[in-house]
């Protein structure tokens, strides 16, 4: 079942692009059900899904010393489906049970390639969400940078 234009629109991913942008998206987002302790994304692995949370508690691991949990609504998972090097740079588990709208990497990607203008303003968000989260995947917050571990985004 495809996602409904106002569960889209509540979200900040999505929430800057028009009724008939979204009406394109709808359709390629399926809602899935996640249980507690589901591995929803391994280090390393081919970047196949993504996620974007609705409700649940969600650890993103990138080694033993860096993680951070996702807990609100909009936070996303997968973000490696259309970054470079299509491969996920960290393990996302599920710590409560939730629900998350999931899109097919491939589908995601040829969507935003398809269309330049919708491309641009869902890569702009996304390319501002890794940069806030870089200094938990590389380390740099333990040098002065940002030291919480949970993110709004």
């Amino acid at each position: 079942m495809s996602t409904d234009i106002q569960t889209l629109k509540s979200l900040d991913l999505f929430a800057d692009l028009n009724f008939g942008e979204l009406e394109q998206i709808a359709p390629l987002m399926h809602l899935m059900k996640v249980a507690e302790g589901e591995v929803l994304t391994r280090k390393g692995e081919p970047a196949c899904t993504f996620f974007i949370i609705l409700s649940g508690n969600f650890m993103l691991s990138f080694n033993e010393e860096r993680s951070f949990t996702l807990h609100n609504k909009g936070n996303i998972i997968g973000l490696s489906t259309v970054v470079i090097p299509f491969r996920y740079t960290g393990t996302a588990v599920a710590l409560t049970d939730g629900l998350v709208l999931l899109m097919q990497g491939q589908e995601f990607l040829r969507l935003i390639q398809s269309n330049s203008a919708l491309g641009d303003k869902i890569m702009r968000k996304i390319n501002k969400i890794v940069s806030e989260r870089m200094p938990y995947m590389t380390g740099a917050w333990g040098k002065g940078g940002i030291n919480c571990l949970a993110l709004k985004q």
